[in-house]
């Protein structure tokens, strides 16, 4: 089968969609596929043997629809999964004459907002739509620019009429994504959930006692300042903090962890190589998710069940789909620095436990791996294309 995957980026770069792209490309080349990639910035750093395209963004669309239209052509496709959101204009080109499916990362597909929250981090499940533009303003859902609100707003409204393309599939990581297409009308014979996969680690190191590690971007809704503060509560064990990644909160995040007089006990050590992120996996006692918002996935969860680590994570989103509370992890439902750093204290004073929880996501990794949501995939492409034929 000739595979065409179309991407912001053909190589490795921050957030973990990317990952899966590049990793995908390299797993179906692996399982005999011929495959390629379309990408719009930046340059290629695939393995040999996989046929790349680059197709800027930054030109005026007519152009870039024409240089899609090439991309296509010279490749053959006998199917196209796309990542990007930036192909919108070149759907009728594709999508009813080549077996196509869109992986859908986030609730941006379906919300001019970005995430479906409200300046307070409740979840709307409201439909996209007319009245979502006062509720930018109300509800603190949007951004402050009117006519950047109304920008987002037309752009969501384009993709929510992919709903019209009948031969188009969507794929999701997650069933609360899956709910979030439901909700805006898209039909269920159309929605695919295929979880993403961390790969198996490649490090074996002696566990830290105390060390938490948090991989994530550091902006607000990662919840890295609650986690700082849950942790600064916790007074009689010698706790450690990581934070692998980067982002525009550092400058504050800096400045919470010299008020409160930790910065021998949290480290930032900014973005690094997935397999530096590995050995903080490997020495970590504790996996800590403290997102704020609604995850569409959360592939931190899915990591500390491949590296054998209990997770301590709030409640909510794709949160239940990867965690099992009082088997490989703690789930807190109130979004609180007090009741994050109960469920952190219970695990860190209990080291055996947290050993038993390990094996236990181990075992539960198994669904996980990169093996698996390859045969997904690729048994979901075959469906895909028998359906578009017959």
């Amino acid at each position: 089968m000739r595979i065409l995957l179309i991407n912001d980026v053909a190589r490795y770069l921050n957030g973990g969609g990317n990952r899966v792209v590049v990793e995908t490309l390299e797993g179906l080349h692996a399982r005999g596929m011929t495959v390629g990639c379309v990408y719009h910035s930046g340059e290629a750093a695939l393995s040999p043997g996989i046929w790349s395209r680059r197709v800027d963004d930054r030109q005026p669309a007519d152009s870039m629809r024409a240089q899609m239209r090439q991309a296509i052509e010279d490749f053959q496709p006998d199917l196209i999964q796309s990542h990007s959101t930036q192909v919108m204009a070149s759907y009728p080109d594709w999508v009813e004459r080549i077996p196509s499916a869109q992986f859908v990362h986030d609730e941006s597909w379906f919300c001019s907002g970005g995430n479906r929250v409200d300046r307070n981090l409740q979840h709307c499940n409201r439909a996209h739509g007319l009245a979502c533009l006062p509720l930018h303003y109300t509800t603190g859902c949007g951004g402050k620019s009117p006519m950047g609100n109304w920008v987002r707003w037309q752009l969501v409204a384009s993709r929510i009429h992919a709903r019209g393309y009948r031969h188009l599939q969507i794929q999701v990581a997650s069933r609360f994504m899956r709910r979030g297409f439901l909700e805006n009308g898209f039909p269920e014979h159309r929605l695919t959930v295929i979880p993403l996969y961390s790969t198996a680690p490649a490090v074996e190191l002696p566990v830290e006692p105390g060390l938490v590690v948090a991989p994530a971007r550091l902006v607000h809704h990662k919840g890295i300042e609650v986690l700082i503060r849950a942790l600064h509560g916790i007074r009689d064990l010698p706790w450690r903090l990581a934070v692998p990644g980067d982002g525009p909160e550092r400058v504050r995040l800096t400045a919470v962890i010299r008020e409160l007089g930790v910065e021998d006990r949290v480290v930032l050590p900014g973005e690094l190589h997935p397999e530096e992120v590995d050995r903080w996996y490997a020495r970590a006692q504790v996996v800590a998710f403290p997102v704020l918002r609604e995850e569409p996935f959360g592939l931190v969860g899915v990591e500390a069940l491949a590296h054998g680590k209990p997770i301590v994570a709030f409640a909510g989103g794709a949160v239940e789909e990867w965690l099992w509370p009082g088997e490989t992890g703690l789930s807190v439902g109130e979004k609180t620095p007090e009741a994050l750093g109960s469920a952190l204290a219970t695990l860190l004073r209990d080291p055996d436990r947290c050993l038993t929880m390990g094996r236990a996501a181990r075992t539960r990794y198994a669904a996980f791996t990169r093996d698996a949501y390859l045969d997904r995939l690729l048994a979901h492409f075959h469906q895909v294309r028998a359906q578009f034929h017959s």
